[in-house]
């Protein structure tokens, strides 16, 4: 027998108990650039204050960093951020390679605004992505013709009015719309 000191029992796990929680890392770009969504982003180190000051074309604004700080990181759930604090979150996560449809969900603002805001950033990764400015042809003379021209805040035109006006009689009439005229059962 050796002489060898005996190693301390490992730490047992109660049944039920949960596993502690993972150390949260400063986000830093991998391998292939991009920051994984889960990883912690922190501000930089000059920002490190509850409060700061930006100069803005439009002025002085003032940033809540500990609120920009938790949307950056997901924990963003029934309070919104302000203009100025979303834009600042949404320019140091693209620093940080975020894609921008997470940017978007993270500061509660949609992909358009972030598009008006940074135009070279916000693109699709393909074209085939983007979604065309094409809308359905309005099928006239029907009732759902009239709800589509009611849709797009257009005056419907005289034959979907007739169409709909035809359906509406029918229903009150009787009772269903099945069977009305122009309708598809």
């Amino acid at each position: 027998m050796t002489d060898q000191p005996k190693k301390p029992p490992l730490p047992v796990r109660k049944p039920g108990a949960t596993k502690p929680p993972k150390p949260r890392t400063t986000a830093t770009p991998r391998a292939g650039g991009r920051v994984s969504p889960t990883e912690y982003i922190s501000l930089p180190r000059a920002s490190a204050l509850p409060t700061i000051w930006l100069a803005t074309p439009a002025g002085l604004v003032d940033i809540d960093t500990i609120a920009v700080e938790r949307a950056m990181n997901g924990d963003r759930h029934g309070w919104t951020l302000t203009e100025d604090e979303a834009r600042y979150a949404a320019e140091i996560m693209f620093k940080h390679q975020v894609p921008y449809s997470v940017i978007a969900t993270r500061i509660g603002k949609s992909t358009e605004t972030l598009r008006r805001w940074f135009p070279e950033k916000v693109v699709p990764a393909r074209p085939t992505l983007a979604r065309p400015g094409f809308r359905k042809e309005i099928e006239c003379g029907t009732p759902r013709g009239y709800r589509a021209h009611r849709r797009r805040a257009e005056t419907p035109c005289e034959r979907c009015k007739g169409a709909n006006a035809a359906a509406d009689r029918y229903y009150r009439t009787h009772g269903t719309i099945v069977g009305a005229p122009g309708v598809a059962a």
